[in-house]
């Protein structure tokens, strides 16, 4: 299905959610407590940029806007954005999002926006992080609460945080599936599994990922990988790759993509339209609506909820906010070294001050590993479509 067509699945599905009189809570940052949401009583969904939608200057947004925040103010602004009972924004991640949440309650004041504050910290500090997350958490909960009449129920909570642990398990298995062997599934129909949960976290589309797990796994059965995957899955969520041992025919080259708010569906489409690519080049990707959401561990049962919730949260595989920059990259160096990657594409969003700040370490480390690196800037309506493309052509022919 072309990401176009994904969208219009989803926004199609998200709509027939609210025609049943479902409360739809949208929120922008990727990595947010669905948990908390779910216990409400509200279904939760990932508000994403769309292509097609004119994003260029307005009045309203600071100059340092990116191309991402434009297009989310845009939708709105033209009628495009679908009536939600809140919208909630993320403070103290950027400053683009920061001024979006600011405006947007100035100039669309018959929405609901609420806030939810993360902290700044250094990874492998004290657990103060954990403290303040959860006390925004518990302050968010109790404004849902008040705003809408919606208490936090524990029997939600407990059956929110095994649904939302089961879409991690599968599409976990599915990414460290494709490390294993990209041939086995596309990377398209595994991003597109994605965005439809997080867009619809229903059990319908639950039920699709499942079911592709199952296929995956009867494949990688056959194959004799399923104890190889297990490994990869394992030694991406703990950062231990001594265990890992890849198979002797990989396709080559192995490729990584690499950013932050950008779609995984659209580098899909992208890459598709290149003269000699194969999706099987992509071994996976480190991007905010992918592999750091996919990747981010579930809350357990045993903590007190909000503490347990900010644990989650905080577990996001390099995500700017949570972890040191040294930390990320000598992540990424391990990931890159052990599963053999020889090329990584690195997406910035046009005008993304965090995308362009880390791009150069992010060179930095790639180098260091002798991994080529290329640099794309993007912006959500790819309006550069032919020159990318020939960039990742180039690109393609000297990783050969």
């Amino acid at each position: 299905m072309s990401y176009e067509g994904v969208i219009e699945q989803s926004i199609a599905g998200l709509k027939e959610l609210l025609k049943s009189g479902e409360e739809i809570i949208g929120y922008i940052y990727p990595h947010v407590p669905l948990e908390l949401f779910m216990a409400h009583g509200f279904t939760p969904s990932l508000v994403r940029a769309l292509p097609g939608v004119a994003s260029g200057f307005e009045e309203s947004l600071q100059t340092f806007a990116c191309s991402y925040i434009r297009n989310l103010y845009s939708q709105r602004a033209n009628g495009q954005f679908l009536t939600l009972a809140g919208l909630l924004f993320p403070g103290n991640t950027c400053d683009s999002l920061q001024n979006l949440g600011d405006i947007w309650s100035v100039r669309f004041h018959d929405d609901r926006v609420l806030r939810l504050t993360y902290p700044v910290i250094r990874y492998n500090q004290d657990d103060s992080a954990t403290k303040f997350l959860a006390e925004e958490i518990r302050l968010l909960s109790e404004k849902l609460s008040k705003l809408y009449n919606r208490p936090f129920l524990a029997e939600n909570y407990d059956a929110a945080v095994d649904f939302v642990q089961e879409f991690h398990n599968g599409t976990q298995f599915l990414y460290s599936a494709r490390v294993i062997q990209p041939e086995i599934i596309s990377y398209s129909e595994v991003v597109r599994l994605v965005r439809t949960f997080l867009t619809i976290p229903t059990a319908s589309s639950m039920s699709e990922i499942k079911e592709t797990v199952s296929m995956v796994q009867n494949k990688a059965d056959e194959l004799g990988l399923s104890d190889s995957i297990e490994t990869v899955q394992k030694a991406i969520l703990s950062g231990d790759y001594t265990k890992v041992k890849l198979p002797d025919d990989l396709v080559s080259p192995r490729i990584v993509i690499a950013g932050g708010m950008v779609e995984p569906q659209a580098i899909a489409s992208l890459m598709n339209e290149i003269p000699n690519f194969s999706e099987s080049f992509i071994v996976l990707d480190l991007l905010s609506f992918g592999f750091k959401t996919v990747f981010t561990k579930s809350p357990t049962k045993s903590d007190d909820p909000f503490i347990a919730m900010a644990k989650s949260v905080l577990s996001a595989p390099g995500e700017p906010t949570h972890e040191g920059l040294s930390y990320r990259m000598n992540a990424m160096k391990d990931l890159l070294e052990n599963l053999s990657i020889q090329g990584l594409i690195v997406c910035e969003q046009s005008f993304c001050d965090p995308d362009q700040f880390e791009a150069p370490s992010i060179e930095k480390a790639a180098c260091e590993l002798d991994v080529r690196t290329i640099r794309l800037p993007l912006d959500p309506e790819l309006s550069d479509r032919g020159r990318i493309e020939t960039r990742i052509q180039s690109f393609l022919e000297t990783l050969e």
